[in-house]
């Protein structure tokens, strides 16, 4: 596995990072040009005497023709992805097979692998950066059995062929499914006729689909609890044939472990993560269950005493549904905190306004909106009218750092989350041209009315901040090779950077830079962003125990020795050992959990990267949000490095000190302990 995994928000889909199936020679294939020029550049490294083997034409010559074979294929197959055509979309995925079939060719290329070998055994005297590109590449050929027989690679090849297939219609059904429910305006009660107009009809029926922007004022505001439940059941049974599809993917994965001789598909993920084994996952959950427990118990009496109290009825039982509503009230009631009027000042042109004019503050650069000749300055157009192209320039140096995509606005068949897909990584080449980054934001925030602009909900919000962490991530990379570029980082470390961007929106001062009322202009009153910030631990404990049934789910099925899982009951298991509510039965959530493809086994990374973004924010909030010296010591120290060298040596390079959990704990509202 020569280009680890590239680094996405929420499912983060599994691109050249993974070898999966054998090259695909048919001309028909979308990538068959790109497949050609990489074979020429694979030839030219082989015909290199081993006698005359350098760095740069063995190791730096592969990682060359990665970064430009995926520069020239992952547009292609994006499109599967954001494409609004059903036909350009079906094309995009098979590219996407296609480049891993050519991805499994090169992580098991026989050739390649003797030639690194060779060079290796010259013991030449190497850069740090370059030793480590060297260790890694050896490292992932291992991983990917180079060292077994033959024909334990091909059975290795083949288990990865239908891994691929399978994976890719995991993603493809959650992507594609129409679950709808209909509805009348009373069963809607309590939301207002600007959200009911969004909605499509079917004569005095609402037809509500389990997109984000349709659910979330639904679970947010809707007062009728029958209509909050019968949405949450439908959410949890999205994708039902996933569930098949899954325990075949968990099997085959297991299988491919024990091929390579470990105990677990678990244990051969986490070995090249920052928590080494999936033991030290395990052991990062115990030791942090119990402290959540009592903030979570805390949670469900404040939020059970909400329901009587809203309800006038001392013996409600408070449900999961519920949790969204009398969170929301409570934030009303308690805090003076109105999510409907807060909407009103969050726009979403005014938050990326805001957004931009704080990061190019911070960091030193500006953004510049590319509004024609995109294809012939990044090689790609614009693959619907919403989306915007920006170009990145360094101020001081006027040198164009990269550009980003930004499609906002969910559709039919687009990618049904939050996520940053990287399309090019930057290196730099031996006559001294530069590859720039190029990357897609792609979210699926509420749209325009006839009435109103797009308004954000504020978490909304924190979404968009967190997406643009990773995208500056990927930006602001000064690696010289594509396997270390951007947010090619272990990935229990990737969301560190996005999630410590969060923090600028729970700022006051960030939030007077931006936040104000999309009619009238003016700012979001004091008194508000007081309340909010009162709020902001409000309900942690369940939120944070949300995450750990997750990590802990996609942990249990993926530590399973045979992989043979029963994934719904293993489910209800997990649910029960880690949530304070009652199992609903005939749930099958885990159908629609797009992280268990890309992110299997890793799903604990975000609480875990947690811990390091919170003590990255702990800097900014000691020197100031909106420094411009804290923050260029930041795009410097840490979003500039990239995988150029060990995540905990860069932390204690930032912090000048070990990472510590004090922040974090705080962070989840637990104090510190």
């Amino acid at each position: 596995m020569l280009l680890r995994q590239l680094s996405l928000y929420l499912t983060c889909l599994v691109l050249l990072a993974s070898p999966l199936i054998a090259q695909n020679s048919d001309e028909a294939s979308p990538i068959a040009t790109q497949v050609a020029e990489s074979e020429v550049a694979i030839e030219a490294i082989l015909a290199v005497p081993d006698s005359e083997r350098t760095f740069e034409n063995t190791v730096g010559a592969i990682d060359a023709l990665v970064a430009r074979f995926f520069a020239d294929a992952r547009p292609i197959t994006f499109m599967k992805d954001v494409a609004p055509d059903a036909e350009d979309r079906a094309v995009g995925r098979a590219g996407s097979l296609a480049m891993e079939e050519w991805s499994i060719d090169l992580g098991r290329h026989e050739g390649l692998y003797q030639a690194v070998r060779a060079f290796a055994d010259t013991k030449q005297e190497l850069a740090p950066v370059q030793q480590r590109l060297l260790d890694i590449t050896l490292r992932d050929f291992r991983r990917e059995g180079m060292a077994l027989s033959s024909e334990k690679r091909a059975a290795l090849t083949e288990i990865d062929k239908e891994l691929s297939e399978l994976s890719l219609d995991f993603a493809t059904n959650i992507a594609e499914d129409r679950t709808e429910l209909l509805m009348t305006k009373a069963e809607l009660h309590g939301l207002d006729d600007d959200f009911l107009a969004t909605l499509e009809r079917v004569g005095e029926l609402h037809v509500i689909d389990m997109k984000g922007p349709t659910i979330s004022p639904i679970f947010e505001s809707c007062d009728v609890s029958d209509t909050r439940l019968k949405v949450s059941l439908a959410y949890s049974r999205r994708a039902p044939d996933n569930v098949d599809l899954l325990e075949k993917i968990l099997l085959l994965r297991s299988e491919k472990a024990s091929i390579l001789g470990y105990p677990s598909i678990a244990h051969y993920v986490t070995e090249t993560r920052m928590s080494k084994s999936p033991e030290t996952v395990m052991a990062f959950y115990e030791d942090l269950r119990p402290k959540l427990r009592r903030k979570a118990e805390i949670d469900l009496q404040e939020l059970s005493e909400a329901k009587r109290t809203a309800l006038g009825d001392p013996t409600a039982v408070f449900e999961p549904q519920d949790f969204t509503f009398y969170k929301t009230w409570l934030m009303r009631e308690k805090y003076a905190v109105d999510s409907k009027v807060l909407r009103d000042y969050f726009s979403l042109d005014k938050v990326t306004e805001g957004l931009f004019s704080i990061t190019q503050s911070i960091y030193g650069v500006q953004y510049e909106e590319i509004t024609d000749e995109a294809e012939a300055r990044v090689g790609l157009a614009a693959w619907h009218p919403d989306v915007k192209l920006f170009e990145v320039t360094d101020v001081a140096s006027s040198e164009v750092l990269g550009h980003f995509f930004i499609d906002l606005h969910p559709r039919d068949g687009k990618f049904s989350h939050a996520a940053q897909f990287p399309l090019r990584l930057r290196r730099e080449f031996a006559d001294g041209t530069v590859m720039t980054p190029l990357v897609s934001l792609v979210c699926n925030f509420t749209e325009p009315t006839e009435s109103k602009p797009a308004l954000l909900s504020h978490r909304e919000v924190t979404t968009y901040f967190h997406e643009f962490g990773h995208c500056l991530h990927s930006i602001f990379t000064e690696s010289p090779y594509a396997n270390f570029s951007g947010t090619q980082v272990a990935r229990d470390f990737v969301e560190a950077p996005s999630q410590m961007f969060e923090n600028w929106v729970w700022d006051k001062e960030v939030l007077g830079t931006f936040a104000e009322h999309y009619e009238t202009g003016a700012p979001l009153p004091g008194e508000v962003i007081d309340g909010m910030l009162a709020a902001k631990y409000l309900a942690s404990g369940l939120s944070a125990e949300g995450q750990v049934f997750l990590g802990m789910m996609d942990m249990a099925f993926h530590m399973d020795a045979d992989g043979i899982v029963d994934t719904t009951k293993v489910r209800q298991e997990v649910y029960e050992q880690t949530r304070l509510f009652p199992v609903t039965p005939g749930l099958y959530s885990q159908a629609s959990f797009g992280h268990l493809m890309g992110y299997h086994a890793g799903y604990y990374g975000y609480l875990w990267s947690l811990v390091f973004a919170s003590d990255m924010a702990s800097v900014f909030e000691s020197e100031g949000m909106l420094s411009p010296e804290a923050g260029m010591r930041y795009r410097k120290t840490v979003l500039a490095r990239g995988g150029t060298m060990d995540e905990l040596d860069v932390l204690r390079e930032y912090l000048g000190r070990e990472p510590k959990p004090d922040a974090f704990l705080v962070h989840l509202g637990l104090g510190k302990e």
